[in-house]
């Protein structure tokens, strides 16, 4: 039984039971009308539908949901009545006229169908249940599929279901946590692009998904970089390369469970973000980027909602990387929870609850560049599988970042290969230049070789270098405690 049938089950038995009132929250609103009427077949209950826009059951007349609930107050038969968006149209006369409806026993069921984000009915309409409607699980996503399957062939695509056959719990895996639109869209893109390549299907569906979750705002889907991108970090490229077996679908069986992620705390400039779209690469993950500051809203109760929306579509996307960016900045004021009534020590909490509870294969990395402003449950174990210090590069990080940089461009910017040794001896001598700051100087020294257009010569890089004023001398004695801070409690990146 799918998941959308055991919901409708249970819907059936407490309608049965007396109940009047309902809130179904979902994006999808044509599949809150199948469990609706699907549920009405079940009790033999004639089932009804009003917008604001459409009227009653699509008669495109329009009433007023104040003049709607007059109509149907005091209805003796059983009948499902389904609002759609009544939340907007609420005022004082018409929310105590639903609570009133809610308090039957018998009589006319009303249904309001609201978008995911409608926290602010709930709180006006304590007398409803609240149902939370699911995104379609496996199984839904298997006869959805054997749908498609069957109309392929039908619309000319002989062989469908045979080609499907293997692949269909691969792709309904692939799109769990997708709205049953968005997944069925997606599959006639990856029809018309690729034809009845399953294979490709699924690394269609795979490339798309976070776009199609993250729509809300609160999420950035992020390209990865390969590791090819980042000077040094050994360290912490091998930790990765250990943990990709923990997303393997065979991990389970061996008692094994997903990675939870990692903590980059380091000096400002030296590769933290670089290295959060790394672990996506190592990890074989798409990778959805969370901006702490996306998170506060003016209005009570706005932020902790935008924290559950957040996460929810976080877990729809898993297996995942969730890179939450500046972690620091983000929950700076949490000791200060007067200023803001509370609201960054509620969301801290709800955060630090889901990174110690959270059972769907999510792979965190946060960066830090501060980390004293960081809670000490922040860094407790079971949060984060290890904390890594990302310190000023080393002499032969200098000389790979520098590479990466110089080697990167177009062919006709880079330095003659007789030249290469020249720039390793520059990198090296950098001491207490970060990663940000080579890239930097790297940049202006091919600035000055492109106004001369001629490649880029040693002695370019020697003056951007000499140039810059390092973080390390500019913020010594910050670097110096966060470097004594971590002694002990990190492990060099």
């Amino acid at each position: 039984m799918t998941a959308l049938a055991q919901q409708t089950a249970a819907l059936v038995r407490s309608l049965q039971a007396g109940l009047r009132g309902v809130v179904i929250t979902t994006d999808e609103e044509a599949r809150a009308l199948v469990l609706l009427e699907d549920a009405g077949r079940a009790l033999g209950w004639p089932v009804h539908t009003w917008s604001a826009a459409a009227g009653c059951d699509g008669d495109a007349r329009r009433r007023s949901l104040a003049e709607l609930l007059a109509t149907l107050r005091g209805g003796p038969d059983d009948a499902l009545w389904v609002l759609f968006d009544a939340g907007a149209a609420l005022d004082a006369v018409t929310a105590r006229a639903l609570r009133e409806a809610a308090q039957r026993t018998s009589g006319v069921a009303v249904v309001l169908v609201e978008p995911e984000h409608a926290a602010a009915v709930h709180a006006r309409l304590p007398e409803l249940t609240r149902i939370h409607l699911e995104p379609p699980d496996e199984d839904e996503l298997v006869a959805r599929l054997d749908e498609v399957a069957g109309l392929l062939e039908h619309g000319g695509w002989p062989g469908a279901r045979a080609q499907l056959q293997p692949r269909r719990r691969a792709l309904a895996r692939a799109a769990l946590g997708l709205p049953a639109a968005t997944f069925e869209r997606l599959l006639a893109e990856a029809v018309l692009a690729h034809g009845l390549s399953t294979d490709a299907w699924l690394e269609y569906v795979a490339a798309h998904k976070p776009d199609a979750v993250a729509h809300a705002g609160l999420l950035e889907h992020t390209q990865a970089r390969p590791r090819s991108a980042v000077g040094g970090l050994e360290t912490l490229l091998q930790w990765l390369q250990r943990r990709r077996a923990t997303f393997e679908q065979e991990a389970a069986a061996w008692g094994v469970t997903p990675s939870r992620g990692c903590l980059l705390v380091g000096v400002q400039g030296c590769g933290k973000s670089l290295a959060a779209r790394v672990c996506a690469h190592e990890l074989g993950l798409p990778l959805l980027r969370l901006e702490p500051g996306r998170l506060f809203g003016g209005t009570v109760g706005e932020s902790e909602a935008n924290l559950r929306r957040a996460l929810a579509q976080v877990e729809r996307t898993a297996p995942v990387v969730l890179w939450i960016d500046e972690l620091d900045k983000g929950f700076a004021g949490v000791d200060g929870a007067d200023s803001d009534a509370g609201t960054s020590a509620r969301v801290l909490g709800g955060l630090l609850t889901w990174l110690q509870e959270r059972s769907r294969p999510v792979f965190v990395v946060a960066t830090a560049n501060r980390v004293e402003l960081l809670p000490a449950e922040l860094l407790r174990r079971g949060r984060f599988d290890e904390i890594f210090f990302v310190d000023l590069p080393g002499p032969d990080e200098r000389v790979a970042i520098v590479r990466v940089h110089l080697l990167g461009g177009p062919e006709s910017a880079r330095p003659g290969g007789d030249a290469l040794a020249e720039f390793d001896a520059i990198a090296r001598a950098a001491e207490g230049h970060s990663g940000a700051e080579l890239e930097a100087a790297v940049a202006e020294a091919r600035l000055s070789a492109f106004v001369q257009r001629r490649r880029v010569q040693p002695s370019d890089l020697q003056q951007a270098i000499a140039a810059t004023i390092p973080l390390s001398v500019l913020r010594a004695e910050e670097i110096g405690a966060l470097r004594r801070w971590a002694a002990g409690r990190a492990r060099r990146a």
